[in-house]
């Protein structure tokens, strides 16, 4: 044990110790090839427009069209990587009208204005990703790269801290006139909204790399690298809590909420939803939309602040509720995750209070929904309102993974309690923990150890917390539920564990049930993928109050 013990501390040395290490964001443009080198950018440019003339020809071989098609995109991606060099990399000015195409014909948006990079796809090697989706097609596959600070007055969901995001975007280059003069245009189009282009009178396919942006997204992010010290130091991590997309927020899509684990982040998805937009359905109907938090405080704490930034999204982007895509919204959590999504769906959740009682009527007076709409009865109480008063969200469907919603018998493992001794709780928290100890007139105040058993989130994974206890008793939404379950390919329900939550824990009996021949990382499998793909394409007409 002791050996043990020391390997798996030496680890969390060096993952905290990696974190700080640097690495480059995005490749750079690559040179290109001895023979097409000597080849200037005007005679670039006329062999573009030869083969854009030809491109229009309604009668040719279907061979001899798809090796058109292959060269006139080498040309493009030429053209596009001496542009990266010259203007995005050394601040020449721009020798071509670029035309950005805006999702849903918005209006087109200045080069300079929102990009700061053009990142080839193909340049970008998977790291994250099991599986690379690629559209073959017409036109060169980017990453558009928006930093940070072009991201305030942009349509952005960011409410954590990131180096930018990111546009999945495929380029053309264009003549519209029929001169020999005629300069070209590179037009680049958002391929999350496009699946075909018009040339003359012909349709081609539009070329993709939907896991592209995807891979760089997270590189820009700073959550992932923080996992363990979300879950050891989660003050320090306030600056990755929050909401985010990969992509613009687009109104017309229904918003697909994920919500991790424990010692996980929001990339933990990356791959599900890779899979999951290789599908033009689902990604012509669907965003998804990642929480982040630091996990080494309680999940009754991080579900006030998921709550918190649902609201804040919509005050920003549907002020008056009128757009009925936010209503069918898709909620799905992994693991703890999936408490916090499920205590954020319950309709009475002040009755959690009960649970924490340890004498007699010392809570009674405020088990009650009064206090949602009015204040506590004491200033000090005021912090923790939004963690027991509140209404739930309002999901159209909800998905569990791996959900311990009986709590794990892990969290009672000697190993496990002296793991959550170590997290340090944020000042705010141990304040909020003394507010409870005198609005319950409980021993915590005499008895300070207790706090770490109220507010770190190993503790409250215990099947005998206050909070997993009160949860298994509280009321929630009557919306389409779903259950995702590994049994790690034993075949043995309801005997059966994924590895840290058994099977009667995760368990519900109301709703649909998936297993998966999985471990506790079930959304990392394309079982699962699958599974949620068959939810979201069959998903309700209405959702319910």
């Amino acid at each position: 044990m002791k050996h043990f013990l020391s390997i798996f501390l030496t680890g969390i040395a060096l993952a905290v110790g990696l974190s700080g290490c640097k690495c480059p964001l995005t490749p750079p443009p690559r040179l290109s090839s001895p023979s097409r080198s000597v080849q200037s950018d005007e005679e670039l440019v006329q062999v573009l427009r030869e083969e854009w003339k030809k491109l229009k020809k309604v009668k040719m071989a279907e061979g001899e069209r798809q090796e058109l098609i292959r060269r006139y995109n080498d040309d493009v991606l030429l053209l596009l990587n001496r542009l990266r060099r010259d203007v995005l990399r050394h601040g020449k000015n721009l020798p071509y009208k670029v035309v950005i195409n805006a999702p849903k014909g918005g209006h087109p948006v200045l080069l300079e204005r929102l990009f700061d990079d053009l990142v080839p796809a193909k340049d970008i090697r998977m790291t994250d990703l099991k599986e690379r989706y690629i559209v073959p097609g017409l036109g060169v596959p980017l990453v558009g790269i928006v930093p940070a600070g072009k991201l305030r007055n942009s349509d952005q969901i960011a409410t954590f801290h990131s180096h930018g995001a990111v546009r999945t975007l495929t380029a053309l280059v264009e003549f519209n006139g029929s001169g020999e003069n005629t300069r070209p245009l590179i037009r680049l189009l958002p391929r999350q909204d496009t699946e075909r282009v018009q040339v003359g009178r012909l349709s081609y396919p539009l070329s993709a790399d939907f896991s592209a942006a995807i891979e760089m997204y997270w590189r820009l992010t700073e959550v992932d690298k923080d996992r363990i010290l979300g879950l050891l130091r989660p003050q320090p991590e306030k600056t990755v809590v929050g909401l985010t997309c990969i992509e613009h927020y687009d109104p017309y899509k229904i918003p697909v909420v994920l919500v991790h684990g424990l010692v996980s982040s929001a990339a933990t998805f990356s791959n599900l939803v890779n899979r999951l937009q290789a599908d033009p359905q689902i990604r012509h109907s669907y965003q998804f939309w990642y929480f982040n938090y630091p996990t080494g405080t309680a999940w009754t704490i991080s579900a006030a602040a998921y709550r918190k930034a649902l609201r804040e999204a919509r005050e920003r982007f549907d002020p008056q509720q009128k757009n009925e895509n936010w209503d069918k919204m898709v909620v799905v959590g992994h693991s703890m995750g999936g408490l916090i999504t499920r205590y954020s769906q319950c309709v009475e959740p002040w009755k959690i209070l009960e649970a924490a009682r340890t004498s007699h009527n010392s809570l009674v007076d405020f088990f009650s929904g009064k206090y949602i709409n009015a204040p506590l009865p004491s200033n000090r109480l005021r912090d923790i309102k939004d963690v027991y008063y509140f209404h739930p969200v309002k999901a159209c469907q909800v998905v569990y993974m791996a959900t311990p919603h009986r709590g794990t018998p892990l969290a009672r493992n000697r190993f496990v309690l002296l793991l959550s001794n170590m997290v340090h709780l944020p000042q705010t928290l141990v304040e909020e923990a003394f507010s409870i100890a005198t609005l319950q007139r409980d021993n915590l105040i005499t008895n300070p150890r207790r706090l770490t058993e109220w507010y770190t989130s190993i503790r409250q994974l215990s099947p005998d917390s206050y909070s997993i206890r009160g949860l298994s008793s509280l009321a929630v939404r009557n919306v389409p539920t779903h259950s995702i379950i590994g049994d790690r390919g034993r075949n043995n329900s309801p005997h059966s564990s994924d590895g840290v939550v058994p099977y009667w824990s995760s368990h519900l009996p109301w709703g649909s049930e998936c297993i998966v021949p999985s471990g506790h990382s079930v959304q990392d499998t394309k079982e699962a993928a699958e599974e949620l793909r068959r939810i979201l394409l069959k998903r309700p007409k209405q959702s319910n109050p």
